[in-house]
């Protein structure tokens, strides 16, 4: 979810490259996870510390090494009788005919298993698994790839888009989906299986980046946990986030073109003042970075995490930032511990890591 803060950048189309961008939302106001805020530099407060949110070690304990827990568990539980959409029986079983039953079963608000969720996520964590953080994919000449925007839990314009715009993903017709896949929405849970399902069927074709709203903090206030809780069960919810943990942070298309769901890396120090907010243009003059961070750097970021300013902050940048019309580094509006980014920081961080343009949702 971001807001446009300024104008997009602009630069010479690479070959082969489209991008679909769909709908775009603001934030109504600040996070939980950044009260209440200290007045000192260099320092956020977790969102374990407020006590507002499930405490990182509960979740560490069942996401870490919990796989081969909710795989049995998944093995145990039934298909409902009455069941008549498509059967999972793994990855391979993910073809065509699977992808038409799923979504019809969704047009009529019907609901996959939980048995089935259970087991696409778990398999689809193990391909998300064995990706790196930052992506490389290659667009030779002649062909394209197709970068989506927000989704957030919109499942009806997804099948549109799908149908009538864009087509269903495959190895003839990639695509990147640039994360916040969920919250706001009512059809979350469908979208993201739908998305999951896509991933199942073509995994070198369908690619994924992680937005601020593939995080346990935006998940239990803008209504996803709460949605998963309701059309299935709270646990559930914890694998999702373990999914959501290790989806990537950043792709490089054809070495041409850097796409993250936010934005840059942020300043080398991590300064915060209050009059900051105020006084945006003077903040650049402190907020600075001299060395740029190179690709092979973001590729090496521990990604799986639950994200925070403090002890995170190149994924909070990528997950949270966003451009401004004025050069230099300053302040977000939304808040605290995140940086806006102007042109000349997009342009240096671009020169330095031989690549013509970027595209963020």
């Amino acid at each position: 979810s971001h807001r446009m803060a300024g104008r997009p950048l602009r630069a010479p189309r690479a070959a082969g490259l489209a991008a679909l961008g769909l709908a775009t939302w603001a934030l109504s106001g600040a996070l939980l996870w950044v009260l209440p805020w200290p007045q000192q530099r260099s320092t956020v407060p977790t969102a374990a510390r407020t006590g507002r949110l499930p405490g990182p070690a509960r979740v560490a304990l069942q996401a870490r090494g919990g796989a081969e827990d909710y795989r049995a568990y998944a093995q145990s539980l039934p298909v409902p009788g009455d069941y008549t959409g498509p059967k999972y029986e793994g990855p391979s079983s993910v073809n065509d005919a699977f992808i038409q039953g799923m979504l019809a079963l969704y047009k009529q608000q019907g609901k996959l298993p939980m048995k089935y969720v259970y087991l696409m996520a778990m398999d689809v964590l193990d391909l998300l698994k064995a990706e790196q953080s930052l992506q490389r994919v290659a667009v030779p000449t002649g062909s394209k790839i197709t970068v989506v925007g927000d989704l957030h839990g919109q499942f009806f314009d997804f099948v549109h888009m799908l149908e009538e715009v864009s087509g269903l993903p495959s190895p003839a017709n990639p695509m990147l989906f640039n994360g916040d896949f969920v919250d706001r929405g009512v059809w979350s849970v469908e979208v993201l299986m739908t998305l999951y399902a896509l991933k199942l069927q073509h995994p070198g074709a369908v690619h994924f980046n992680r937005g601020n709203h593939e995080c346990e903090m935006t998940n239990y206030q803008y209504g996803f946990a709460g949605e998963v809780e309701v059309k299935y069960e709270k646990k559930l919810m914890e694998l999702f986030s373990e999914t959501f943990r290790h989806l990537p942070l950043a792709h490089v298309l054809e070495n041409q073109v850097f796409v993250s769901h936010a934005g840059l890396p942020g300043p080398e120090e991590r300064l915060w003042e209050e009059w900051y907010a105020t006084a945006p243009d003077e903040a650049a003059g402190y907020l600075i970075r001299k060395q740029q961070v190179s690709l092979n750097d973001i590729a090496a970021v521990d990604r799986a995490v639950e994200p925070n300013p403090d002890e995170h902050p190149l994924v909070i940048d990528f997950l949270w930032s966003d451009p401004k019309g004025a050069n230099g580094y300053g302040p977000s509006t939304r808040v605290p511990g995140v940086y806006t980014f102007g042109p000349d920081i997009a342009a240096n961080f671009l020169q330095a890591n031989g690549l013509k343009y970027m595209i963020r949702s």
